[in-house]
């Protein structure tokens, strides 16, 4: 069938503004409560070993030594929450022994507190040469050592998969490069642990944290920011427990208008939220106790408070 060509126009633009479809989240706040201090959530992630594509065959374990240095780097930041998956069977071995009859209930561990990991990172190991190598684990004439020392490079690409979706949010590229002048490039690999302190003093260990920190810096600046939101955490004897305190700047005497949760609105079409509309107003709670980490409220006015109500911060009282 042929088509006038404005309406074949206006059938793209209409297909353009499709594909362009907002999405919303609506379990994380995507921008900081009005009235309160900014406070960045942790992401979660969880970090699975790297996939080895480059030509090294040697007796290392690239990928799990590298995955290993990643997590590293990510707590050495403070900005993540990091969950070692290819180790997580340990763990559960342990929990399930745990709760065999043989094993007395004092100090057991609480089944059900294992953390879920909103991120899932992927490396990809792409180059990991040396030029001029000496040992033979690598390509290169050992003569290049006495003409001009040796190259070392690493190459890694990253995968930052969203858990719930299963998207893939973004993939970053690090590469680090590191050169030995003349006569310093005499190093026999085979004699050295990946990882270990010798490694790092090595061309080929500089390029490779030089790699992993730049993974780190891009993954930061790729991953969703999300920030800490207000709500109802709890109710007991008639307290109204607040999920936040002196950790984000909460104050004895600030009110909060508390509402129940959104509701998502979905696509007909592909199930993807386009839309939330908020909840219904439930009343107002005053805030009495700041804690470390939670707040205490009594309710000033309204009821049907319950877990999960989101809290709106209203302006103080004007004098």
């Amino acid at each position: 069938m042929n088509l006038h060509p404005c309406t074949a126009m206006m059938l793209a633009a209409l297909a353009a503004a499709g594909c362009a479809t907002r999405t919303y989240d609506t379990r994380r706040a995507a921008r900081p409560p009005e009235l309160l201090p900014a406070r960045r959530l942790r992401p979660v992630v969880a970090v699975m070993e790297f996939e080895n594509q480059s030509a090294f065959a040697g007796q290392w374990k690239l990928g799990g030594g590298m995955a290993d240095l990643l997590i590293t780097e990510l707590l050495k930041t403070g900005r993540f929450v990091v969950l070692e998956r290819q180790h997580l069977d340990d763990a559960l071995g342990e929990l399930l022994r745990q709760g065999r009859s043989l094993f007395r209930a004092e100090g057991r561990a609480a089944h059900g507190r294992l953390k879920n990991a909103r991120y899932v990172l992927r490396g990809v190991i792409t180059d990991f040469t040396v030029t001029g190598d000496a040992s033979g684990w690598f390509r290169g004439a050992a003569t290049g050592l006495r003409l001009g020392g040796s190259n070392a490079r690493v190459s890694l690409n990253l995968r930052i998969t969203d858990v719930e979706t299963g998207e893939v949010v973004d993939s970053v590229r690090a590469d680090g490069t590191a050169r030995a002048g003349f006569f310093g490039g005499v190093v026999d690999y085979r004699q050295l642990a990946f990882g270990g302190d010798a490694f790092f003093q090595t061309p080929l260990g500089r390029a490779t944290e030089a790699a992993i920190r730049q993974a780190v810096a891009r993954i930061l600046d790729r991953l969703p920011v999300e920030y800490w939101q207000p709500r109802v955490a709890d109710i007991v004897d008639g307290a109204i427990f607040v999920n936040g305190g002196q950790n984000v700047g909460l104050t004895a005497g600030m009110e909060f208008l508390v509402r129940e949760p959104g509701r998502p609105v979905t696509d007909p079409l592909t199930g993807d939220v386009i839309d939330v509309v908020a909840g219904r107003t439930l009343g107002r709670i005053r805030l009495t106790e700041i804690r470390p980490t939670s707040s205490v409220a009594v309710p000033v006015e309204g009821a049907g408070f319950s877990r999960g109500a989101l809290l709106e911060a209203l302006p103080p009282p004007r004098p």
